[in-house]
């Protein structure tokens, strides 16, 4: 990756994490995070280390009670919103999948036409 350089620091590479959560129906959601311990204090083995209690807490729970999923994380830890993000992208795509929609769709977006005042010859 190209060096990423913000006022606390200067990346070189991608520390990603990238989560699956599986419902007992067979569907499954994807999440990813990347963390930037220069600013909120995480990295990718600490994500790694949360990705597993975290699957330990939901196992064999409803995947679509989304708010509530989320509020157990929120209450076995402080803190680790990178962590968390990952796993909260993966619920709604299991409630996208689920409702057979795509994503933008579930979340109440629609397709548009991009215009453009760009002429290429």
């Amino acid at each position: 990756m190209e060096p990423f350089t913000i006022a606390t620091g200067t990346m070189d590479h991608a520390q990603n994490v990238f989560i699956r959560v599986h419902t007992d129906e067979g569907v499954y959601g994807v999440g990813e995070c990347s963390a930037f311990p220069m600013i909120v204090g995480e990295t990718q083995d600490t994500c790694l280390v949360m990705a597993k209690e975290f699957a330990r807490l939901w196992k064999g729970k409803d995947a679509l009670n989304i708010e509530g999923r989320m509020h157990e994380l929120h209450a076995f830890t402080a803190g680790n919103t990178t962590i968390k993000s990952a796993f909260d992208m993966s619920l709604f795509d299991v409630a996208a999948k689920q409702a057979g929609k795509p994503l933008y769709a579930y979340l109440g977006g629609e397709k548009k036409q991009i215009e453009t005042d760009i002429t290429m010859e």
